[in-house]
């Protein structure tokens, strides 16, 4: 019997994961992989999480706390928010797929940004949620006013994603343009239309315009902050992350989340890296150092790329290089070096790279000297 699926699962396109390092090595035959591919901290995880998390391998038979209450608990201070304002998730991904699921149902929409993270019309679109894009502005940062006009005009609209800074493209809205738009989504069907503001980078940011989500989130009443320990904590591979919102929101969103989204290590290991101040400013400063050496190699090799205010570069390949991202990734591996195209993200001509420790920096500073040389030879 022929299984008919629904058309918005059909047409799915799924998410493209980074190349992982053992499957680079198995197909082009090098022993030595660095991955600057995924946004990963390069120092890997707190020590204090690391510990934390080896003291509880030993009650792994044990369900994990379906309540997450002294993560939560932690959260709630750090924030400075209460208990029940802080949602937990299987990464923070997964608490774009509740918020979707609580909002909205098929035939709604959300807007977004072309280049916006590819999670969320991923996560809408599983739900049969459409998003509507708008182009970016011509140095690559999200058109608010655009965005703005697609909500008052769709009357199905339920969510914004506004990721900032943004992945892939690093850029980000200062609080001058985001207040007055967010102040002006909150008046649009009585405020019914609801705005995911995303700082999976927020512990990276320089940028001194750059608002602090959780005062937006005091200030207007239809907005939700997520944030994640994939990035700065370097726990991707726990798959932690959680919001900020309101109460009432918060109520209905526990209802959709399955029990035990997050596993006993992730509640434990995430608590404590959030207390390893010392972890988070060495991360802090790794970044900052090893992002200010490799903008300088890329102005001596002339290879544009966008200012960022996360833990990555997006370089444009076709001027720098005269190569598609693709083809500037597929040379990259044959040297033992893992980047991220973004063809999917509607960006065929760029390619992410992620700031990595010294040592990986300098490799792959090095790989693309020898790429522009053999462009050149």
């Amino acid at each position: 019997m022929a299984i008919e699926f629904p058309t918005y699962i059909e047409q799915l396109k799924p998410y493209i994961a980074g190349k992982p390092i053992e499957e680079t090595q198995r197909e082009y035959g090098v022993k030595r992989v660095i991955k600057l591919a995924s946004n990963e901290n390069p120092l890997g995880p707190s020590p204090k999480a690391i510990a934390a998390m080896k003291g509880a391998m030993k009650d792994l038979q044990l369900y994990p706390d379906a309540s997450g209450y002294h993560l939560r608990t932690t959260l709630a201070k750090l924030e400075k928010v209460s208990f029940d304002e802080v949602i937990l998730g299987n990464g923070s991904n997964e608490v774009i797929e509740l918020l979707i699921r609580t909002f909205c149902v098929p035939g709604d929409f959300m807007v977004a940004s072309d280049g916006v993270f590819a999670a969320y019309p991923i996560s809408a679109r599983i739900q049969g949620v459409d998003t509507i894009f708008t182009r970016m502005t011509q140095d690559y940062r999200f058109d608010l006013q655009a965005m703005l006009e697609q909500i008052k005009k769709n009357p199905r609209v339920k969510l914004v994603a506004i990721p900032n800074p943004n992945n892939p493209t690093g850029t980000y809205l200062t609080e001058s343009e985001l207040v007055p738009f967010l102040a002006a989504v909150e008046k649009i069907r009585n405020g019914s239309v609801h705005v995911i503001l995303d700082y999976a980078y927020w512990e990276y940011v320089t940028a001194k315009d750059l608002p602090d989500p959780i005062v937006l989130y005091r200030r207007f009443s239809n907005v939700s902050v997520l944030k994640t320990f994939s990035k700065i904590y370097g726990l991707g591979g726990l798959r932690v992350g959680y919001g900020v919102m309101r109460p009432e929101l918060a109520k209905y969103v526990q209802k959709v989340r399955m029990p035990f989204n997050v596993s006993s290590v992730g509640l434990v290991g995430a608590k404590a890296a959030l207390s390893d101040k010392a972890f988070v400013k060495k991360s802090i400063q790794v970044n900052k150092v090893g992002m200010k050496k490799m903008r300088k190699a890329f102005d001596e090799l002339k290879v544009p790329y966008l200012p960022s205010q996360g833990n990555f570069l997006l370089i444009n390949t076709r001027q720098g290089f005269g190569l598609s991202g693709a083809e500037v990734f597929e040379e990259c591996l044959k040297m033992g070096v893992i980047f991220r195209p973004v063809a999917n993200y509607g960006m065929p001509d760029f390619l992410r790279v992620t700031i990595g420790t010294e040592a990986q920096n300098k490799i792959a500073i090095r790989t693309f000297l020898k790429l522009k040389k053999n462009k050149k030879a």
